[in-house]
């Protein structure tokens, strides 16, 4: 069996870097932004996290609240993605149809509770989130399933912040996490995908990946794999309100080391018998990140806010997964990356009509570290662009409620030198929708 490393590597990597969320992924990779009522809303938090995700979004904005609050969000996100593979001869392929995912579905559950503990200018917080949670599935009977066929992958956090309200002018604040990473995902595999190219597909030195299910269901092996990790990372993050309608804010989110360790096995497609089974270590770096932001209410009822963040991909220029005994001969493999930094920005805008009641909207860019030579089917991240409109409701002193809706779209896929084998070469297209609801409660 010849099981290519770029195949393999780029599997798992893709997964981990919020595997095929195409939907979410944007440049953020391995956590996904778009959580809290204002930041699903207006897409600007980092300037005036007034929610209680300021926990993730910038723990000093957790200032902006008093009292002790419960608080909890739901973010649901749903993929749209249709593309063909080009063939070796160029051709895109299937010629009749689209391939498109069974089930892509990811979530941001969020709940936690703050508190200023009594005093005027400390506020205390703690939070269970998953940044991602992501769960996704591809034809059987598309060339697609030499790719990935069904993963899923949760990414979840437990974090305890603390910000301190110098003066009038400046805050600190501060977070540390205990992260958690868990995926499995499954895989085709077949020695013989890339014979010599042909026009038809009646013509047996046609493109393997091609040829109906049936036809390589006898060579067709299935590369089941999972792995988790726990690890911890911290934040840093300052409000500056030089004047009472402007505040600015900017986080540091320091990049952490993970070691996924995990199963692996082969077996055979057409009645399951085992291949062969060990465990495999996978490192991974999740970059550093500084983002930062800007709110201004230019009148009291209305404001404008500007996000900008920055993530730094450059360390992951190669993925490398370790097998604790051969798998197939093969001890290792290891996947070239080649990824660039990348960055994000987003404007965003609310109107208060009435004091209760605040109206949101925002328009976001998202530049991917993903060059196309190592974009896989797994992980389509190609620049996108979104927007947002949201509304909150202050139903009293005690409660206020959220809904929100992000529409995000890629740019065209077109990918022709793919280094993968088999290689991703592809044409397509991609949207993401988000809907998100959140309460808080004020004891």
């Amino acid at each position: 069996m010849n099981m290519s490393s770029n195949r393999f590597g780029k599997l798992l990597f893709a997964l981990l870097m919020v595997l095929a969320v195409p939907s979410t992924v944007l440049a953020g990779g391995y956590s996904n932004l778009d959580f809290g009522g204002r930041r699903m809303g207006m897409l600007a938090v980092v300037g005036k996290p007034d929610d209680l995700t300021a926990v993730f979004h910038n723990p000093a904005g957790l200032t902006l609240q008093s009292g002790t609050q419960f608080y909890f969000s739901l973010s649901n996100f749903i993929l749209d993605l249709g593309l063909k593979m080009y063939d070796s001869d160029g051709k895109l392929r299937p010629f009749d149809h689209e391939i498109t995912p069974k089930l892509s579905y990811g979530a941001i559950p969020f709940i936690g509770v703050s508190s200023d503990l009594g005093t005027e200018r400390f506020r205390l917080a703690f939070a269970l989130y998953a940044p991602n949670a992501y769960g996704a599935s591809l034809p059987l009977d598309e060339p697609t399933r030499y790719h990935a066929t069904q993963a899923l992958f949760v990414s979840g956090r437990a974090t305890l912040a603390a910000a301190y309200d110098f003066n009038d002018y400046i805050t600190i604040g501060g977070s540390l996490s205990l992260l958690y990473t868990y995926l499995t995902a499954q895989r085709y595999l077949n020695t013989g995908m890339l014979p010599a190219g042909s026009d038809s597909q009646n013509d047996p030195k046609y493109d393997g990946r091609f040829k109906s299910r049936e036809e390589t269901l006898n060579t067709d092996m299935i590369l089941d794999i999972q792995g988790d990790n726990v690890t911890w990372a911290f934040d840093v993050g300052v409000l500056v309100k030089p004047v009472k309608s402007l505040s600015i804010g900017m986080i540091f989110s320091s990049g952490s080391e993970l070691n996924l360790r995990g199963d692996v096995k082969a077996s055979w497609a057409k009645d399951g018998a085992l291949i062969g089974k060990t465990k495999q270590t996978t490192n991974m770096i999740i970059p550093l990140a500084i983002r930062a932001g800007v709110n201004w209410a230019i009148v009291p009822n209305f404001e404008v806010g500007a996000d900008f963040s920055y993530w730094h991909y450059q360390t992951n220029q190669m993925q490398v997964s370790t097998l604790d005994d051969k798998l197939a001969g093969l001890s290792g493999f290891s996947d070239p990356k080649n990824f660039k930094n990348s960055w994000n920005w987003c404007l965003g805008f609310l109107y208060r009509p009435i004091p209760e009641l605040d109206l949101m909207a925002g328009y976001q860019m998202d530049y991917t570290p993903n060059p196309t030579s190592t974009l896989s089917l797994e992980n389509p991240g190609v620049d996108q662009k979104g927007f947002s409109i949201g509304t909150r409701w202050r139903i009293n002193d005690r409660w206020r409620v959220s809904l929100a809706y992000v529409h995000n779209w890629f740019d065209l896929i077109d990918v022709q030198d793919s280094i993968g084998t088999p290689p991703a070469n592809a044409k397509g297209h991609g949207a993401n929708n988000e809907v998100a609801f959140d309460f808080q409660y004020r004891f």
